[in-house]
């Protein structure tokens, strides 16, 4: 499962909350203040945790690590994911009457790492590049994220280029509903194992509490694409922000 970055504060500890550096899967152009570390857990299915770190530098670029376990909370012996993810991402054009821009790396995947595929279950996004506006809107606020990537999880022979977006609508301070969207255009083969032909589309509540706190809880695989399960799953993510 992906990391996703839920929170961020500004430098002086004010509400940076508008500016979430991930949605649920897909990347933002919301960058870390210098300064500012984000300390990530999630619980999935399966018994499934995945805890991540990032950290901003001049508050144009973060990097982060990842690493997932299976059957944490269980009779079964824990599995961990094959390799740790990595994230770096960088703001090229900051929001102004136009959207930003921002490109990155991500080698962190959705799921379990299967080490014959050499995949997750979905795709880690590798190379991207993301644009983010946002509007107040007449009842808080609403921004809208889109981008391409490119993963490097090609030993299928599906290596096509792929496009995502996503949509966060704040409605008062402390509440926002998340829809994310990847149109699985590298992972359309249609097999029995992971992906179904379809696009992945989740959805998500997240509550804010204070300036350094949030739970979000995820809805996902609305689309129910996933070949394995076609059923909507339902993970629980924590993530805490602060200065150094």
């Amino acid at each position: 499962m992906t990391v996703i970055a839920v929170l961020t504060v500004g430098r002086e500890a004010v509400a940076g909350l508008n500016e979430p550096t991930y949605a649920i899967d897909s990347p933002t152009a919301g960058i870390l203040a210098h300064g500012e570390y984000l300390v990530q857990g999630r619980m999935g299915p399966e018994s499934s945790f995945l805890i991540g770190v990032r950290v901003g530098f001049k508050s144009r670029i973060h990097v982060g690590v990842s690493f997932g376990l299976q059957n944490v909370i269980s009779y079964e012996d824990v599995r961990s994911n094959d390799q740790p993810g990595f994230q770096v991402s960088l703001r090229l054009i900051e929001e102004a009457r136009g959207p930003a821009l921002a490109v990155g790396f991500n080698s962190q995947g959705v799921g379990i790492y299967d080490e014959v595929e050499e995949r997750y279950e979905r795709k880690s996004r590798g190379l991207y590049a993301v644009l983010s506006k946002n509007w107040s809107v007449w009842v808080g606020q609403f921004s809208i994220h889109g981008g391409v990537n490119y993963s490097f999880e090609d030993a299928d022979g599906d290596d096509e280029p792929n496009v995502f977006g996503a949509a966060g609508w704040e409605v008062f301070h402390g509440l926002e509903l998340v829809v994310d969207a990847d149109a699985a255009l590298n992972d359309n083969s249609g097999d029995d194992r992971f992906g179904g032909g379809g696009m992945y589309i989740d959805a998500a509540v997240r509550v804010t509490y204070g300036e350094n706190l949030s739970l979000m809880l995820i809805f996902r695989d609305l689309s129910e694409n996933y070949e394995s399960q076609r059923n909507v799953g339902r993970e629980l993510e924590i993530s805490f922000v602060d200065l150094f």
